[in-house]
């Protein structure tokens, strides 16, 4: 049941979010911390301003999948909107984690990665990097596809 890589997954999604700002129309007077935000209003919801949250997610900016240990966040929730949330959460959300997951496995299973040299991660609120990623990208000597090739 690839729990830990959907544990993977979620992390990714976390820290680097597929939604970086989603527009809500405020349909009843909401009050936050003394504020009144009124009927009818657009709000900017920034979902990476809540994942980067430490009240949230202890360590926030550390890539830590266990973090997600026993948790199951497949249809959105208030703390974690990777793929939206509420009424708007994204239809494909399930068939794009299936797809991260068999990409994922493909390519730990068939793949060897290495980092060339080494890039820092920017969070200002999107996720960047300061120079590109430079990564060696080599056939694992002990995939299957590589024993198969063999045969044809």
């Amino acid at each position: 049941m690839m729990k830990f890589t959907h544990m993977v997954i979620n992390e990714s999604l976390c820290l680097g979010s597929l939604s970086p700002a989603m527009f809500r129309k405020v349909v009843s007077d909401v009050e936050i911390k003394g504020y009144t935000i009124p009927a009818g209003w657009i709000v900017l919801v920034v979902p990476s301003l809540l994942h980067y949250d430490p009240q949230i997610y202890e360590q926030p900016c550390e890539f830590n999948p266990w973090r997600w240990e026993g948790k199951e966040l497949l249809c959105g929730s208030k703390t974690f909107m990777a793929f939206g949330g509420g009424a708007r959460l994204c239809a494909g959300a399930e068939f794009a984690r299936l797809g991260m997951a068999i990409f994922l496995h493909h390519l730990v299973t068939t793949y060897d990665l290495s980092l060339i040299d080494k890039s820092y991660i920017i969070r200002a609120p999107l996720l960047r990097f300061s120079k590109p990623i430079r990564i060696t990208i080599s056939e694992n000597p002990l995939s299957s596809s590589h024993q198969y090739a063999n045969l044809f």
